[in-house]
């Protein structure tokens, strides 16, 4: 009977650090925009930056783009064709959203799930890049987005 006890709780012990990094490494997100469509790039487009998983997009009734999780902002920055970047950090997790024509947030503000970030224009399009630290992650596997299109 005591092994017994004894093989239970070296089973449970080994179980539960695997178990706890599995809880620390998933995230749910909510989709930046309702009713996005998110289009993968084309498989035939040359791509420069093959590390970066960059996910476009899309959403024609709504131009106001969100917050997947609550965080902080790292940085917000015009690019060169007038466009907005805004990146916030929620634990290792940092999110790039890029193409935005407004900004509501600055550096160091603290934002909540579903908070405006921005705008896109009208038919415009938004580019979502996530990072676990410094590693780039594929976003689709963590969004709550409605549609996929899949390009061939």
């Amino acid at each position: 009977m005591i092994k017994m006890v004894k093989n239970l709780v070296l089973a449970i012990l080994l179980i539960l650090p695997v178990g706890v990094y599995a809880q620390q490494d998933s995230i749910w997100l909510k989709c930046p925009l309702e009713d996005a469509i998110v289009v993968p790039p084309p498989k035939n487009v040359m791509k420069f930056d093959e590390p970066d998983l960059c996910i476009v997009l899309v959403s024609i009734p709504d131009t106001v783009v969100k917050a997947v999780v609550t965080g902080r902002v790292s940085n917000v920055v015009q690019n060169d064709d007038g466009k907005w970047d805004v990146v916030f950090y929620y634990r290792d997790y940092y999110f790039w959203y890029s193409g935005l024509s407004k900004v509501l947030v600055r550096r160091g503000d603290n934002v909540k799930t579903g908070q405006p970030l921005g705008n896109i224009p009208l038919g415009g399009s938004l580019e979502f890049l996530m990072y676990n630290f410094e590693t780039p992650i594929d976003p689709i596997r963590f969004l709550e987005c409605k549609k996929v299109l899949k390009t061939e």
